[in-house]
């Protein structure tokens, strides 16, 4: 039963900068508390002794389409539902290290196929209940099954496609089994973003999809509940007092200081920014680059963490002509001026892609001497290697027919829009034509399949596991893979190793070939940029924002006005 893996560091890299922290995904709960770091941004910091009390106004872009987190898709979703349903276990932000929660051990078999977790004692929700092994086992249950009566649909497919079930051991213990190798599974289970894994309770279980929308059928074992919840315009939550088994890594007993918070929906930037300036709301989020420099010369604390995971960017559809043709996807990476993008248009908050994996991903490479690297004359030589010749207009040409790219965007992410309108105006100086969907939903997965060369995508969670999730052809394909592409098969079992060990140098030689299949043979991402997510605020104190870049109330308090 494997219980503690080596430590954290390797040296390894062949020919490309290594980056990433190679992270100890388990470790003892006696480790973690022993010493591991586990550091966290506290925000603004200062301000004395944390002060209990108050209600916190925090300003968002919007709003959660439902109080279940299973359910949520949306990072105003995620953020609230960070604050009223625990995890399993908690993942530090700095060093990628998994530690406890409300699983307060754990063991795994040798191929990472069973995860016996013993839960911690004296948890209850916010309906009295209590919190115990019987519950994660119907959590994962409805979570990756669903339960049509209830018109849940199956959420299990995209983090936890093997997932066989759980069998409750004793009452504090609980054995969660998989068909195949899920060695990233001891992280998703601290995950925060969409479609979370937070533990809800019985009566949440037990309610129909429409009617979580209904704060009264909300019960997790957070440190609040949510008492009020209008569509689009606010979500409020409230203190438990009786909180007191906050994860170790945040260094928090008891519970937390404010005595509640109202999520406030306002979707227009500079409206989010004039309420901050004019105190109307003491914090708001994404907060838009070009802001972020006059807030602080305001005197505003930013409290920022770049997003970990996939970076934002453009999976290729490979299924699609012309850019089936590894030629034309190739010119497309190399046209991309990532290193331009950060000098003359990111916040200081965001940074430059430098492969698929943000950078503190463990085992995240420097690509942008190799695949990566801006060459916009490469691009020519490869589109006219390809057949494609420049026209009369400038946009190439070949058998008649214009090299013209359909391409999505997404409007929630700041600075998406301008970064991409910077590369369609690079494309089009090498011959090569984008037409943009730019939206605020993500584009139906039937209409991108048939019609989008060119796929925006950003995977928000903090393991080098997220290019199986993104890329494999067998889970949500981002690059659109057919079933006659060459090598099909390699390319599956390649990145499905990802997920077979937890050993640090085995893992971290898995995600350099993992890395090297999407972006040096095949070419089936062009990222773009590493965004942040960023809030800001005055008077507000130890603001932490979790591995997967979400916020965390717990620590927060009001500073004396």
């Amino acid at each position: 039963m494997e219980k503690t893996l080596p430590a954290r560091n390797s040296s390894w890299s062949r020919r490309k900068r290594f980056k990433g922290v190679v992270g100890a995904l388990t470790l003892t709960a006696a480790l973690v508390v022993a010493g591991c770091s586990n550091s966290v941004d506290t925000g603004g910091g200062g301000g004395g002794e944390p002060r209990p009390g108050g209600v916190l106004k925090f300003a968002l872009l919007g709003a959660p389409e439902s109080l279940d987190p299973h359910l949520n898709t949306s990072f105003a979703a995620s953020n609230y539902g960070n604050n009223v349903f625990d995890k399993l276990t908690w993942q530090d932000p700095e060093t990628g290290a998994i530690g406890p929660w409300l699983a307060k051990s754990w063991e795994t078999n040798a191929d990472y196929t069973e995860f016996t977790f013993t839960l911690r004692d004296g948890v209850t929700f916010s309906d009295g209940t209590p919190f115990n092994a019987d519950i994660v086992k119907k959590n994962f249950d409805q979570y990756v099954f669903g339960d049509q009566a209830l018109g849940i649909k199956p959420n299990g497919v995209t983090h936890l496609r093997s997932y066989t079930g759980s069998e409750v051991l004793a009452n504090n213990i609980v054995k969660i089994s998989f068909s195949t190798p899920s060695a990233s599974f001891l992280q998703f289970i601290s995950y925060s973003g969409n479609n979370q894994p937070g533990i809800v309770g019985e009566k949440t279980l037990n309610t129909r999809a429409e009617q979580r929308l209904d704060p009264a059928n909300i019960v997790g074992t957070g440190p609040f509940v949510v008492t009020e919840y209008i569509l689009n315009e606010k979500t409020v939550l409230k203190k438990r007092a009786d909180y007191n088994w906050g994860p170790p890594g945040l260094k928090h007993e008891g519970p937390a200081y404010l005595d509640g918070i109202e999520f406030l929906t306002v979707p227009e930037a500079s409206v989010r920014t004039g309420a901050l300036q004019a105190g109307d709301v003491q914090a708001a989020f994404d907060i838009l680059p070009t802001d972020e420099p006059v807030l602080e010369r305001q005197g505003f604390d930013i409290t920022s963490r770049r997003i970990g995971g996939v970076n934002l960017g453009w999976n290729i559809n490979t299924g699609l002509e012309p850019t089936n043709d590894i030629n034309v996807r190739r010119a497309i990476i190399h046209a991309t001026d990532r290193a331009g993008f950060k000098k003359t248009i990111l916040a200081p908050s965001e940074g430059q892609a430098t492969s698929a994996l943000a950078g503190h991903v463990q085992g995240s490479l420097d690509q942008t001497a190799d695949s990566l690297r801006y060459d916009p004359e490469e691009s020519k030589r490869l589109l006219d290697q390809a057949g494609w010749k420049v026209g009369p207009d400038g946009i190439r040409v070949k058998d008649g027919k214009k090299l013209r790219l359909e391409a999505t965007g997404h409007r929630l992410v700041p600075n998406s829009r301008y970064v991409y309108e910077a590369t369609q105006a690079a494309l089009k100086q090498i011959g090569i034509e984008i037409d943009f969907l730019f939206d605020t939903t993500n584009v139906p997965t039937a209409q991108i399949n048939a019609e989008y060369h060119l796929i925006n995508t950003n995977r928000s969670r903090n393991d080098p596991a997220m290019l199986n999730v993104n890329f494999n052809p067998t889970r949500t394909n981002g690059a659109r893979i057919p079933d006659n592409f060459p090598d099909r098969q390699r390319i599956i079992d390649t990145l499905e190793a990802l997920d077979s060990t937890l050993d640090p140098t085995k893992r971290a030689e898995l995600t350099e070939a993992a890395q090297d299949l999407v972006h040096d043979e095949f070419a089936l991402f062009d990222p773009v940029f590493e965004p942040s997510q960023v809030a800001a605020s005055k008077g507000v104190y130890g603001i932490d924002l979790d591995a997967t870049s979400r916020l965390h109330f717990l620590r927060t308090w009001i500073g004396q006005s």
